[in-house]
């Protein structure tokens, strides 16, 4: 069993930023300190310290062709400094280059409208733009064992070209952005993955805590408590910062929000928002007729002027109505304020060593429970405490009953595996 797991990254913005230096900073708590933030300090013998960042691949030229361990702090980067002196050494691998890839789908132009301090600024010499031979060579080199993307959300091509990296290269995936997430796409996708020996979790990165947890861990006990919930509408909007920043303007939040203040790349996104909410329903026969289940992806509120900061904060807002005993009726309203991006780093953490840890168990295809428990559209969406149970039967390397279908021995099938619930097929 190797002891390092060599990660590439796709897309070195906030969250990678802060999965990096997350990373570091596990890496250097010493030996009793308390590793808070954590689901899983040890996942079949694989800690945080055995992971290596190898390979990035990124489109703005104040990142591009920079030393990893530089890049994550160029603009637009807003996320908090988890490590003060900015020392990444034990986290990235030495001599570490972020390289070109290709734009395709992965900016949107109207993103160039706005201030290169809160958005991106694609490098226009595309000479050194790498083609898939040269992705590929280059994940061969660095003997990449997981990629994970962490493309802006609504690039479909662009995520198409890096998973057909993938699979030429041999690398495992993490797919953090709702991209390909219908029952069709799920499953021809899986088979790729399988035909190559290799595993996949995804799709669209679920937050250690975020909106998608808190609505999920509210909509399960109430069902579960035998209260029907008749309205569930979540909402995400940018905030002030929580970083002590008080000028007197208004805030984007990060580029996450401000990529999808366009609605046509927020359908995939809104869909799988949803998913949770919806899925819990399904998963129960719970009937999802007249029913205001709603989630919305965000809501960026643009700062007036010419100078808007960015931050790394976002805010949810929940409002529940729901009919109990004998048609008692309950309001509920939730605020959660979060520091987005180490919020997602929490998950990916685990989801990288689960891909490792199953590889090593002759697993192949979508991971289900850790799929369940960290994204937002898994192939099969499960309670929390099923996908939890999962994770932790994996994380001790033991085959359960969705596992052991999965192994290379089975020769399994993609449309024979279990695809549950996925309302991502709607117009």
């Amino acid at each position: 069993m190797s002891k390092e797991i060599r990660i590439a990254v796709v897309g070195v913005g906030n969250c990678a930023k802060s999965l990096i230096e997350g990373v570091q900073y596990y890496q250097d708590l010493r030996s009793g300190d308390e590793a808070s933030g954590l689901a899983f300090t040890d996942i079949g013998g694989y800690l945080p310290r055995n992971l290596k960042f190898v390979a990035a691949w990124d489109v703005d030229a104040r990142k591009v062709w920079r030393s990893l361990s530089e890049a994550i702090y160029a603009l637009p980067n807003c996320a908090m400094d988890i490590i003060p002196d900015h020392d990444v050494s034990s986290a990235v691998e030495f001599g570490t280059q972020v390289r070109q890839g290709p734009r395709m789908d992965g900016v949107a132009d109207y993103m160039l409208d706005f201030p290169e301090t809160v958005s991106f600024r694609p490098k226009e010499d595309t000479s050194n733009e790498d083609n898939i031979r040269d992705v590929v060579r280059h994940l061969k080199e660095r003997k990449v064992d997981v990629i994970l993307n962490y493309l802006p959300v609504g690039s479909r091509e662009a995520s198409k070209f890096y998973f057909d990296a993938a699979l030429e290269a041999g690398c495992h995936m993490v797919n953090c952005i709702p991209v390909f997430i219908s029952g069709t796409e799920a499953k021809e996708w899986e088979q790729k993955f399988i035909d190559k020996g290799l595993t996949i979790v995804g799709s669209d990165m679920k937050s250690a805590f975020g909106a998608s947890r808190l609505s999920q861990i509210i909509q399960e006990a109430m069902l579960d408590a035998g209260i029907d919930v008749t309205q569930h509408i979540q909402l995400n909007m940018a905030a002030m910062s929580s970083q002590g920043d008080n000028r007197p303007c208004g805030h984007t939040a990060n580029t996450d929000f401000l990529n999808m203040s366009e609605q046509h790349r927020l359908k995939e996104k809104h869909i799988s928002k949803e998913n949770v909410i919806r899925g819990q329903n399904k998963i129960r026969g719970k009937s999802m007729d007249n029913r205001t289940l709603f989630a919305g992806p965000s809501l960026t509120v643009h700062a007036i002027g010419n100078n808007p900061s960015g931050t790394d904060t976002k805010v949810c807002n929940i409002d529940m109505v729901a009919h109990g005993f004998a048609g008692a009726r309950y309001f509920l309203t939730a605020r959660l304020e979060v520091q987005d991006s180490p919020n997602s780093a929490g998950v990916v953490i685990d989801a990288v060593r689960f891909c490792k840890v199953a590889s090593e168990l002759g697993v192949v295809g979508f991971l289900r429970g850790p799929s369940a428990y960290t994204q937002k559209t898994p192939p099969v969406q499960l309670s929390l405490q099923q996908s939890l149970d999962e994770c932790q039967a994996l994380a001790r390397r033991e085959i359960t009953e969705y596992t052991r279908p999965q192994l290379k021995e089975n020769k399994p099938q993609a449309a024979e595996l279990d695809h549950g619930f996925n309302d991502s097929d709607q117009d």
